[in-house]
């Protein structure tokens, strides 16, 4: 997203009427799709006029009304055109609204249309984005149209408690993708028994949906904590439905690792493991299927009888306790501010602009991949030519690949260095929570405390190509931060 003030061009990347065109889908209007940074109306339609026509200010690197997105003035923002993308009540509170149609409307660049098509009130004319996505390209709104909801009567379609349809039309994407989430009674136990989404996730009359303590999430971080825990709900008796959990082995367990790092044991969806922004100016994604298997102590091996898609997760610290996660490797070019000693993502425009040195493709997949200390030291000297603009792509440009920040020394050459910024992102799992026989434990001690255990030497991928295109692994006692001597002991080699 681009600043709300910038000095030139090459600062913007994407501006707010991008954003609400292309990511407004999974978000029901109002807010930041509705009003600027100064809290104003894009555009008024009763007044015709702009935001940012009171302050009299030019609005040509404002990135809330700025006609550059991605280095190109011509990609617009036309906010009178589109109107804007007022909160949309029926997205949750309507049953078979129709999500998709919506989406390609704002992909079309009608905001202002988005809540009457998504209820089924409009005819739609479509084609295709670029990116082979649905678009609308003509809206004519009518009414009379009953084949989702009754214009007449919709009072009586509008359901007060959300079906998870309708949940899970925005999270499936998000949460699927990032954590390989599924939700049904073939892979939660709570879905299974009956709860739906906001049986957990209940909601005030503001709209202040309950929620856990997430590892990357920051959104409402006043709203940690607020829907009730697995100990709340089964050993302190908050939902009365709820079975207490009876285990035979010591509480220290209990103390020392959540619930879920047993019973979500795997999961069974592909979801994105790798994200390479560096290579080629587009970003590129591997899911868990490339590089994990379900073997979780050979990645390049699969168990026959076993779904072939099915993966570990990693197991981590987070606030004094062992959790399971998602994983996430993001590779990515960037330029680093030595005071901070923080890192700004490179725009991917600058870089698919730019004249990129010739890259091999080491691990045989097709697809070319930044590795080699030679090719990163040849495109760290490229990204100090200047941009369309007449402006320097980076001032002081490093790559951040698998644990690792690559920059030239003062000599010229290629130095590596860890940094913050280059670990793996790791995303929460607190759904597809199982009972029974695959949880971990069900079988006794030795489903961890064993010489080959699945749980400490499971492998976790860090790097997708090292120096010669192969993955890099560490094994789950290593993010633990446990050393050899505790090891052993854990594995009961006594």
């Amino acid at each position: 997203m681009a600043k709300k003030a910038n000095q030139q061009s090459s600062e913007i990347d994407k501006s707010s009427f991008y954003f609400v065109q292309n990511c407004g889908a999974c978000h029901p209007g109002g807010g930041w799709g509705e009003y600027d940074r100064r809290g104003n109306l894009y555009y008024n339609e009763e007044t015709k006029k702009f935001g940012y026509e009171p302050f009299e200010e030019s609005y040509l690197f404002d990135g809330d009304y700025t006609p550059y997105s991605m280095g190109d003035i011509g990609y617009g923002a036309p906010w009178d055109r589109s109107g804007v993308s007022e909160a949309d009540c029926l997205i949750c509170h309507l049953k078979g609204y129709q999500w998709k149609e919506r989406a390609a409307t704002l992909r079309g660049g009608f905001f202002k249309y988005g809540p009457s098509v998504g209820a089924g009130w409009a005819n739609v004319k479509l084609s295709q984005d670029e990116s082979g996505n649905p678009k609308v390209d003509e809206v004519n709104i009518d009414y009379s149209e009953k084949e989702v909801a009754d214009f007449e009567n919709l009072n009586l379609q509008i359901v007060k408690r959300p079906p998870d349809e309708n949940c899970w039309f925005c999270h499936a994407i998000s949460d699927g993708k990032k954590r390989g989430r599924q939700w049904s009674p073939e892979v939660d136990i709570h879905k299974a028994k009956g709860l739906d989404c906001i049986s957990c996730h209940s909601s005030d009359k503001e709209h202040n949906f309950a929620k856990g303590n997430t590892i990357q999430e920051t959104v409402r971080d006043d709203l940690d904590n607020t829907m009730h825990s697995c100990e709340g709900c089964h050993y302190r008796g908050k939902d009365k439905r709820a079975p207490k959990y009876r285990h035979p082995f010591s509480p220290r367990h209990m103390k020392r690792m959540a619930c879920q790092t047993c019973h979500i044991p795997f999961q069974i969806a592909s979801a994105d493991l790798v994200y390479d922004h560096a290579s080629t100016g587009l970003t590129t994604v591997y899911d868990t299927s490339k590089f994990l298997s379900n073997d979780p102590l050979d990645p390049k091996k699969l168990i026959s009888g076993i779904n072939p898609t099915l993966w570990y997760p990693t197991i981590r610290e987070f606030k004094g306790k062992i959790v399971p996660s998602k994983s996430l490797i993001v590779i990515y070019w960037g330029d680093l501010d030595e005071n901070t000693n923080g890192v700004k993502p490179i725009s991917l425009w600058k870089i698919r602009e730019l004249n990129k040195p010739v890259l091999k493709d080491d691990d045989g997949d097709g697809i070319p991949e930044i590795n080699s200390l030679d090719e990163i030291k040849t495109f760290l000297k490229t990204l100090k030519e200047k941009d369309k603009f007449g402006n320097p792509v980076a001032n002081h440009p490093v790559l951040i690949k698998g644990g690792f920040l690559y920059h030239l020394d003062k000599k010229g050459e290629v130095e590596k260095i860890k940094h913050s910024q280059a670990e793996t992102l790791d995303f929460s799992l607190s759904h597809n929570v199982m009972s029974g026989g695959n949880v971990i434990g069900s079988r006794g001690c030795k489903d961890c405390h064993t010489k080959n255990s699945p749980f400490f030497l499971r492998k976790i991928l860090i790097d997708p190509y090292d120096e010669k295109g192969k993955p890099v692994y560490i094994e789950n006692w290593e993010r633990l931060g446990i050393d050899q001597e505790k090891l052993g002991r854990l594995l009961l080699e006594q």
